[in-house]
């Protein structure tokens, strides 16, 4: 055997036991900031679904100052699962409202966190993640960010991308009473944050007790009683830093094995939630008014549109 004959033989067992260049590492979390490029790009092949938390860092009494990201990250995840699809970190800091007079708030104001999705939203659509969702829940203020995002996104890029607050899409499933009872001790349970959550007795007094001597506000309070409130209609602080989130929450579970059930319990919740909310349908209508916005109303309407050259 010549020596070129020979090297062309060597070379094609070496081949046989050597993966194909097309292999691809199985996807080991759906989280898309810990996936290789590798994963990313062969994702893409198939799906351009992505799903985005929204929440912030606040004053929530006893309960971990930034569970209203939690909630939100760990319906994102859910979604994920439920559309064999990926999720992402997204704005862990939006805008608090009320709760700016608490140490442990961060303030971000709604445009700059308008800015910093937006900046997000267009990258991502630049990678290839055209059908984008956006998710907040227990956030009063989160719509002044999420709706504004989504809103110009589509004016200026013609996109329609996603959001959904989960806190007024939840009543049009007309759940059981008791269909949410753990949802906060599941999306801890979730996002593998359940020691966050406190035990009875890890407070003391503090479990329900103010800060300190709580001033009343009676022109904030007759603005409600006449219909006139809310972070969407009004602004206010609280005022007191155990105002928001203290002294309201159902009774504490008693020990780390009641926690951990608790969490078992809203897990299950938070997932039955997810599949009564038709999202492959929502995600499959999305791609379609994508498309009859691009084929048929961008060369309708041309110049007349926002943003057009």
């Amino acid at each position: 055997m010549n020596v070129i004959r020979w090297v062309s033989c060597a070379v094609a067992v070496w081949a046989a036991t050597v993966p194909a260049s097309s292999q691809v590492r199985k996807l080991h979390t759906r989280d898309m900031t810990r996936l290789s490029q590798v994963q990313v790009a062969d994702y893409l092949k198939r799906s351009d679904i992505i799903f985005i938390p929204v929440g912030a860092v606040e004053t929530n009494g006893i309960m971990p100052s930034d569970r209203d990201y939690v909630s939100p990250l760990a319906y994102a995840m859910a979604m994920a699962d439920e559309l064999d699809a990926v999720y992402m970190p997204g704005l862990i800091w939006s805008y608090p409202g009320t709760t700016m007079i608490a140490q442990a708030t961060i303030n971000i104001s709604p445009s700059q966190g308008v800015t910093f999705l937006k900046a997000l939203a267009q990258s991502l659509l630049h990678q290839g993640f055209r059908r984008q969702v956006y998710i907040s829940s227990g956030q009063g203020p989160a719509p002044l960010t999420g709706g504004t995002l989504v809103r110009e996104f589509f004016d200026e890029e013609r996109v329609p991308i996603l959001y959904i607050d989960m806190d007024l899409y939840l009543p049009k499933l007309k759940l059981a009473p008791d269909a949410r009872s753990r949802a906060l001790y599941g999306a801890h349970y979730i996002t593998g944050r359940l020691i966050d959550l406190p035990l009875k007795g890890d407070y003391g007094e503090a479990e329900s007790k103010a800060a300190g001597a709580v001033p009343e506000n009676t022109g904030l309070a007759g603005l409600g009683k006449l219909g006139y409130s809310g972070s969407l209609s009004l602004g206010s602080w609280v005022p007191d830093v155990m105002a928001h989130g203290g002294g309201r929450e159902p009774a504490l579970p008693a020990n780390a094995a009641e926690r951990e059930e608790w969490g078992k319990q809203g897990a299950a919740q938070i997932i039955a939630i997810v599949k009564q909310m038709h999202l492959q349908e929502a995600m499959t209508e999305l791609k379609k008014h994508d498309e009859f916005t691009n084929t048929v109303l961008v060369p309708k309407f041309g110049k007349i549109l926002p943003g057009a050259k």
